[in-house]
């Protein structure tokens, strides 16, 4: 793995954005307020945003991966886009602790996003209780989610879903002192590690390391090892959703192998 290539490959490809993620990264330091700006860009009147595959719709996916791109950049619940985004996940979760998309959108939805279907509300709602644990929930939403997920967990750790709802549902169960539930949850996971391409596996690592899950937690070691193998020549760790999202991808597993110990401490910023 060398960390100086993916630093090359972000700067010379990266958009504002993403440098900016690579500079904080590497030295701590806060995005300028046109950063900030642009990444904020789009917010809806209800404090949520609008996925890729609609328009004029406010979408729980895409506002829970503004909230993570936001927690890249050291943005957090002080700022008040954020709040309003915390706000939003709030006010749509359904009474039984549970998340999905509007019906209006059925049609048009991808298959994690799309409302009625029983793995797209777990996953939806692993996501949407996680941020709100880690971003404050003074109303106990999340332990709501939580709840809804473990009524759905198999003895063998097994939710019938995706397989990144069993990272983000463990993630929030340990997050809430629910360890039974999570450590089943990991184990399955463990067994199926080796399925996960480079995106997933810095999705992964990030998520338990920011809900506070030790490094060296075993699950998280044996991704970041799987992890550390996937860097190209070039420094990037390649994207599933194709070429135009290397940069990103690449961010991400050098995040996720900073924050696991794989990468040295000392930051620089040559």
């Amino acid at each position: 793995m060398n960390f100086e290539t993916a630093i090359s490959f972000v700067r010379q490809r990266g958009n504002e954005v993403e440098k900016a993620r690579l500079a904080y990264l590497l030295t701590g330091e806060r995005p300028s307020a046109e950063i900030v700006a642009q990444l904020f860009a789009g917010q809806q009147p209800d404090g949520g945003w609008s996925p890729f595959w609609v328009k004029d719709y406010t979408s729980l996916d895409a506002t829970c991966f503004r909230l993570a791109q936001a927690e890249q950049l050291g943005l957090g619940r002080s700022e008040t886009t954020i709040t309003r985004a915390v706000d939003f996940l709030a006010e749509r979760q359904a009474q039984d602790g549970s998340w999905e998309e509007d019906k209006k959108v059925a049609n048009l939805a991808p298959p994690w996003a799309a409302p009625g279907d029983p793995e797209a509300t777990l996953y939806l709602t692993a996501n949407c209780g996680l941020w709100l644990a880690l971003l404050g929930d003074p109303d106990n939403r999340a332990s709501k989610a939580a709840g809804f997920l473990q009524s759905q967990l198999g003895p063998d750790g097994h939710l019938p879903s995706f397989l990144h709802t069993h990272w983000l549902a463990g993630t929030l169960w340990h997050k809430l002192g629910w360890q039974p539930p999570a450590e089943r949850a990991f184990k399955y996971l463990s067994e199926r590690i080796n399925e996960l391409d480079a995106s997933n596996l810095s999705w992964w690592i990030i998520t338990a390391c920011v809900a506070g899950i030790p490094p060296n937690q075993s699950v998280v070691g044996q991704a970041a090892s799987l992890l550390e193998k996937n860097q190209r020549g070039d420094g990037c760790w390649p994207s599933e959703d194709g070429p135009e999202s290397d940069v990103h991808s690449t961010l991400e597993a050098m995040r996720a192998l900073w924050l696991c110990g794989r990468i040295d401490k000392k930051r620089n910023d040559d």
